[in-house]
């Protein structure tokens, strides 16, 4: 008998975890606060993932054409005015 090669049939982990990611990403309309509870992961762990497979257009995409509102600010820091936890 032939051994079966499964490779072909069966996708990755890494590909099942991306696909999911993806997916989540979709349901939340690329809110990532939104979609690291869907998947009951921490928003820094789904913020590695997004980097980990390379999504930053893609959430940046869904964001732009999911509900309207105040876009979140990436990378600059807190907006201005926004309390940070320090009491000064």
């Amino acid at each position: 008998m032939d051994p079966i090669d499964v490779r072909d049939d069966f996708e990755t982990l890494e590909a099942a975890v991306r696909r999911h990611v993806v997916d989540a990403l979709a349901v939340a309309r690329g809110n990532q606060r939104r979609a690291a509870v869907l998947l009951a992961v921490s928003r820094w762990k789904l913020a590695r993932l997004v980097k980990r497979f390379e999504l930053r257009d893609l959430v940046t995409t869904m964001r732009r054409e999911g509900e309207p509102g105040t876009p979140t600010a990436v990378g600059n820091g807190p907006p201005e005015g926004a309390q940070c936890g320090r009491d000064d």
